[in-house]
Order: C-alpha cells, then structure tokens, then sequence
C-alpha cells in the first residue's frame, strides 16, 4: 500500500510552491485521508518530528506534527500525533525569538540557526473539519512555524541568517549539541513566564 515513501528533497520544485489550501468540503474525503495516512507513515519511518503535503509530492495545506521518543529530537517534549489542515500563523506581537538549531528531511544532514517566535497562534482545521485555534509556545513552536514554512515554500535555509551556523548533523551533535541543550532550557522558561 506505501510503496511510495519518498521525500521531496531540496532543489525540487514543489518545495518552492506555495501549497493549495484544501476546501472544508474536501476535508473528510477518501483523497485527503489517504494523504494524511502516507503523511504520518512517512514522518514515523524516517523519525521526522513532522512533514508537509508538499514533501511527498502532495500540493496542498496539511502539515502533520508528533515526537514520540525520538531519537532524533531528544530535546523535545512529548508532541502527540497532530494533523493541521490549511493552517495559518499568527505571530503575538512584540513576541520573544529564540535562534533554533533545525534540521529537515527534506534537507538530510544539515543542521542550521534559525530565527524563531517563542509564542504564535494558529489556526488550523482537524480530519473532522473542525476549526481550532491555540496557543503554542516554547520548543513545541518551532515546529509548528517549520512545518508551516513548508506549506508556504520556504525551507529553514532561508531563514538562517547566519550562514556559519551550518552544520552536519554528525558534527551538530559533536561541537554544538551540549552548548544548545543549555540555551534550549533557557528558552523553556522564557516560553513558561509568557502568558
């Protein structure tokens, strides 16, 4: 049934397009759970902490988002398995940044400094074309506004500003990885004070 479980990787075109968003009509329809399956069967096998339509080939506005003890992602807090259709982002204003060191299956082996909000909103649809809006902060954030950049063609290499911060992830977790843990803890209790 998945014989298909490759991902976009960067240079491909789909990763540059904006996704289409899904009509609400559609939501439940045999096409759009079909894509949500392949989605999350896909994240698992390769331990992604989440992965957009557009990564498998797929133009429209699902993003998926889950960490169970992944190997990958030790720095993150359990995540339950949440599926986000056309979602959308609203930053707090004056909001505080943290610089995240991300990765992405779409990009194997690099890690980066990326500038991210500490506090957003969004707003998203679930499998059962029901509206939510929530509040998420702290680390849980960071992945939310990476899985939704990609639902808007951008990759977390645009958005390093510093370009020295590139690295492998092998030599990410040998130089970078220690010093990060300290300044993630820092930025866990910068996202707990927010209201």
């Amino acid at each position: 049934m998945f014989k298909d479980l490759n991902i976009a990787q960067i240079g491909h075109p789909i990763l540059r397009n904006k996704t289409k968003d899904i009509p609400i009509n559609d939501i439940k329809s045999d096409n759009t759970q079909k894509i949500i399956e392949k989605m999350i069967k896909t994240m698992r096998k390769h331990n992604g902490a989440g992965l957009a339509a557009n990564q498998i080939y797929e133009p429209v506005r699902i993003c998926i988002i889950e960490v169970l003890d992944n190997p990958r992602y030790k720095h993150l807090n359990t995540i339950p398995l949440k599926i986000l259709i056309n979602p959308k982002v609203i930053i707090k204003k004056d909001t505080a940044t943290f610089n995240s060191y991300e990765g992405c299956l779409s990009v194997p082996n690099l890690r980066g400094k990326v500038r991210r909000y500490n506090s957003i909103n969004v707003t998203y649809y679930t499998m059962d074309a029901k509206k939510i809006t929530e509040n998420i902060k702290g680390l849980e954030s960071i992945v939310y506004q990476h899985e939704i950049d990609h639902l808007d063609g951008y990759l977390f290499t645009d958005k390093v500003e510093d370009n020295s911060t590139l690295v492998t992830y092998e030599n990410y977790q040998k130089y970078y990885e220690e010093e990060y843990k300290k300044e993630l803890e820092n930025f866990n209790s910068i996202a707990e004070n927010l209201s």
